[in-house]
């Protein structure tokens, strides 16, 4: 079985050889562990293309902070050996500058003749999911956070302007990448805060969710598959969302209790895993890992498909802990599952 097809007989519940994984490694921690965290992964290519690593340059500044300005004008201060941070300075400062901003120009068509090159080969056996689009995230990043969260309490008609234009924007990008021969589109946006979702699920429903609609609706007409990203205690938008359309959705499960887990998530729809990065993979043992890893897999992985292992290697994490979680990956992902995973249908 090739990783493309193994990945599509999880989201799909049709019976892979083995869970599917993706990498998900920080700079830093490249920086910290060097050429072996390099021949670890090179040894072990995962389902989505991540088959050759390398170690990346590290910045050359004075102390932990970086800074810089990205191409839509947002000043961000992030911490170095991580690949986000914090807009401290958005270009958005008020509507009247709405009338006059420019958004960062649609990709040239050059750009996807070569991906499309690259997604058609008949030798390429891996799983493509880009993207990463974002609508929440964006206004937060073109508003400032406190900002946005003023402009969703009294959401003024240019508000919803700008969630069109971004909209529209993601999906010019979404089109060319169905055309270009993507298997599914990626979308991320962070709704939870640790323990509540960071809007009312009631303006949640009418202000995002259509506007999520629009975009998903665009990659289900084209027959692919829809990724869904979101940090935090997230519960009560997961049933809107596989509603309409999310294939694979990656919540940060080690937030909420496996009861309720297995009660709306798991056999529902397929999960990116979130192992846990407060705590277990940057902060246990490796038994702890071993057994986290083990519990997700019982989890979610049961269904005959519905799970993908996914578990972020940020700077903090050991490498005995990093060891850990890939001999888990493999002892634990193989189908038929053992006893102790079996015996459970699809939740509903």
């Amino acid at each position: 079985m090739t990783s493309r097809e193994r990945v599509l007989a999880a989201i799909e519940f049709s019976g892979p050889d083995r869970v599917p994984f993706q990498h998900a490694v920080f700079p830093g921690a490249f920086w910290r562990h060097g050429q072996k965290l390099v021949d670890l992964l090179n040894a072990r290519p995962d389902d989505f293309g991540g088959r050759s690593f390398s170690i990346p340059p590290e910045p050359q500044i004075e102390g932990d902070i970086e800074e810089y300005v990205d191409e839509w004008g947002s000043r961000w201060l992030r911490r170095k050996g991580y690949s986000a941070g914090e807009v401290k300075e958005a270009p958005v400062k008020s509507w009247d500058d709405l009338r006059h901003y420019q958004f960062p120009p649609v990709a040239d068509d050059s750009v996807f003749e070569q991906i499309a090159r690259r997604l058609q080969s008949p030798e390429r056996d891996w799983f493509s999911a880009p993207g990463g689009f974002i609508l929440f995230e964006r206004l937060q990043w073109l508003r400032t956070s406190e900002q946005l969260f003023i402009d969703l309490a009294e959401e003024p008609e240019p508000l919803h302007e700008l969630a069109d234009r971004i909209v529209q924007w993601n999906l010019q990008h979404i089109q060319k990448w169905l055309k270009a021969g993507a298997d599914a589109i990626s979308f991320a946006d962070d709704w939870g805060a640790q323990d509540r979702l960071l809007i009312s699920p009631r303006q949640w429903r009418s202000f995002f969710k259509p506007r999520y609609k629009r975009m998903f609706d665009v990659v289900k007409e084209a027959g692919k598959k829809i990724f869904f990203h979101t940090d935090g205690w997230t519960v009560d938008i997961w049933d809107d969302l596989i509603e309409i359309g999310v294939d694979v959705l990656n919540p940060q499960h080690p937030l909420m209790p496996r009861k309720l887990l297995e009660e709306k998530l798991a056999g529902r729809v397929c999960v990116r895993s979130d192992l846990d990065r407060q705590y277990i993979i940057p902060f246990g043992t490796p038994e702890q890992v071993r057994q986290h890893v083990r519990e997700t897999v019982e989890l979610f992985g049961r269904f005959n498909g519905g799970l993908i292992l996914h578990g972020e290697i940020g700077p903090e994490v050991p490498w005995e802990n990093i060891v850990a979680m890939y001999e888990a990956f493999e002892e634990f992902g193989r189908y038929p599952m053992s006893p102790a995973s079996a015996g459970n249908e699809p939740a509903g």
